[in-house]
């Protein structure tokens, strides 16, 4: 109901032409805070984020109680490896849902009669789904960062990747950008597929299985493949060390063509197809 109000008071503000496009933005945010999927999404990051921190505490403990020479073999214990992949899906299912829940309610033609322009629309929905990725990926990477510096303390390379606390700030902005990526990516499979479980679906693909089964192809595929995979870009929007193959451009355009690929196939779909 508050979604289709907030609608209703966008069409009767259409007047004021500009304001049409920050009113959607309103009518959008009302809809995001009113939507119970997305605290349960939320719910979801968190829980990955305890998850993720039991994982390296285990690893801690266990790297510990090991020798000098197996300590030297361990990996480095960067949440973005194994906590943020969850995270970035969660928060990026709130993009979709931004979308597909209006087709599922059925508020997508009250949306349409206050706003008939649909790539205002859009527009604002992506307005929308970016702030949301942006500040939840922020908070969710300063968490992950925070917990493992605390668990690791002193502990010196390789498990711990940020010898000081100022090395890890590339890495959690590039794990903030690429959620906010996901987030706009997200919306994008929502608008085609109109299906919540569809794009769900492929979104998971995209964020935690295609890593999965990158690790499955011959090396040289391995790198080449998994270096365009979203959760791969983080570290090389980060730069530093990494085993993948583009440089802090190369990912950025990358990120990027996810976002003009996503939202540019959303438009075309949204704005051509039905809206039933």
């Amino acid at each position: 109901m508050s979604t289709v109000l907030s609608h209703e008071a966008v069409g009767a503000r259409s007047a004021r032409g500009p304001g049409v496009f920050s009113d959607a933005v309103a009518a959008e945010l009302i809809k995001v805070r009113s939507l119970r999927s997305t605290y349960g999404f939320l719910a979801g990051g968190v829980v990955a984020m305890l998850a993720g921190g039991l994982i390296l505490f285990l690893l801690v403990q266990s790297y510990d109680a090991a020798t000098a020479a197996d300590q030297a073999n361990y990996e480095t214990a960067d949440p973005t490896v194994v906590t943020m992949p969850f995270v970035t899906f969660f928060v990026g299912a709130i993009g979709a849902m931004v979308m597909t829940s209006e087709f599922t309610s059925g508020s997508v033609g009250p949306a349409l009669l206050a706003v008939p322009q649909r790539r205002v629309l859009l527009g604002a929905k992506a307005a929308v789904a970016g702030l949301v990725g942006g500040v939840a990926g922020l908070v969710f990477s300063l968490m992950a960062f925070a917990d493992a510096r605390l668990m690791l303390g002193d502990r010196p390379a390789p498990l711990n990747p940020w010898p000081e606390w100022m090395d890890a700030i590339p890495t959690v902005l590039s794990a903030a950008v690429i959620v906010l990526v996901t987030c706009l990516v997200g919306l994008g499979l929502g608008a085609v597929m109109r299906s919540t479980a569809a794009a769900l679906t492929t979104l998971g693909g995209l964020v935690l299985v295609s890593p999965i089964f990158a690790h499955f192809l011959p090396t040289t595929w391995q790198l080449r493949f998994g270096s365009i995979l979203l959760p791969n870009l983080t570290p090389q929007l980060a730069g530093g060390d990494h085993p993948w193959l583009l440089s802090q451009g190369g990912a950025s355009g990358v990120a990027a063509a996810y976002v003009l690929l996503a939202l540019g196939a959303g438009a075309i779909s949204f704005g051509r197809r039905d809206a039933s």
